[in-house]
């Protein structure tokens, strides 16, 4: 990713002042920004004339209407109580992101954050309890947030079925090398997956997108996947993440407490709990398809071997669940 260049012209820095209200007073290059890099063009931390420190992103223009829904997602579940949803700041006429030139930017407060131990973080009760304790804030926070902002639709099924018909293909090995898993997920899910209850999610969650102070969460980033989905979505896609760390992670108190927490909260319905298992398993096609992209053989390799624990150890993962 290109450093964020524009910072070093004294127009662009007059333009920011004019937009926001705040002067950048010296570019902060030793702190390491979290979140993929991959969204957006290029960023970088700067101080004001207080020392405050802000993170501020450049974005492609045409990813304006994501960038913006983003924004405004966030400024809701501000308003409504979350501010570990870290926002965007707003400028003096109320955008989150005024053009300058073809690109769009974003000015966020900057967190730093501590660095989790990997994979030490999977045996971490408290770690799971706060994973927990977001989900839940967030459900209350989002409550009517569809009919003020338009999100489009997402099935996990369509994806995969998509994902298939693209491997077959561009890539016939790979195609063949998955397709026991698209036969597991025929025997009860893909006829069950649109029965599952829609509800806000984060879209991306688990603990690499998350501002860490020790133990506890400061914020959650990367919302750019945001949007109405199963119920049991972000709890899914968190569990996939320290299952790909290491398979003992599924059995493990960060996951074992987060689970126990989200389960009592009664924030995952009935369906999605029963569900919850296979839609694990599913998400992870969103991970293949990345790994496909980059043509990363290894980690071709290291999904299909996750994707087969959690097929064969499906019942048990059901008992130390709590799901049967």
């Amino acid at each position: 990713m290109d450093v964020l260049s524009e910072l070093a012209e004294d127009r662009f820095c007059a333009w920011v002042a004019a937009h926001w209200g705040i002067r950048v007073k010296a570019v902060r290059d030793e702190f390491q920004i979290q979140g993929s890099p991959e969204r957006s063009l290029s960023r970088a931390v700067f101080a004001d004339d207080g020392d405050r420190l802000f993170l501020l992103e450049k974005f492609a223009g045409e990813k304006f209407p994501v960038r913006d829904r983003v924004a405004k997602t966030l400024a809701h579940l501000n308003q409504n109580g979350m501010d570990r949803a870290l926002a965007a700041e707003p400028s003096v006429s109320g955008e989150f992101l005024p053009f300058y030139g073809k690109d769009c930017f974003q000015v966020t407060r900057f967190l730093d954050s501590t660095e989790l131990e990997r994979p030490g973080w999977l045996s971490s009760g408290n770690i799971g309890e706060e994973m927990a304790g977001f989900l839940i804030s967030m459900r209350k926070a989002s409550l009517g947030i569809e009919r003020k902002i338009s999100y489009p639709g997402f099935s996990i099924k369509e994806y995969i079925y998509k994902l298939y018909r693209d491997m077959e293909t561009h890539n016939k090995a790979a195609h063949k090398m998955y397709l026991p898993v698209l036969g597991f997920l025929e025997q009860g899910f893909m006829d069950a997956h649109d029965s599952l209850k829609p509800q806000f999610c984060h879209g991306d969650f688990h603990p690499l997108n998350v501002i860490w102070d020790g133990h506890r969460i400061r914020a959650v980033i990367d919302w750019e996947f945001t949007g109405i989905k199963p119920d049991c979505y972000d709890m899914a896609n968190l569990t996939g993440c320290a299952g790909i760390e290491h398979p003992e992670g599924l059995a493990m108190p960060m996951i074992t407490e987060c689970l126990e927490r989200v389960r009592d909260a009664g924030v995952i319905s009935w369906m999605g709990w029963k569900w919850f298992p296979e839609y694990t398993l599913a998400l992870r096609f969103a991970w293949l398809s990345e790994w496909l992209r980059k043509k990363d053989h290894e980690m071709l390799e290291t999904e299909l071997a996750f994707m087969n624990i959690l097929i064969r150890h499906m019942d048990e993962l059901r008992e130390i669940w709590n799901l049967s």
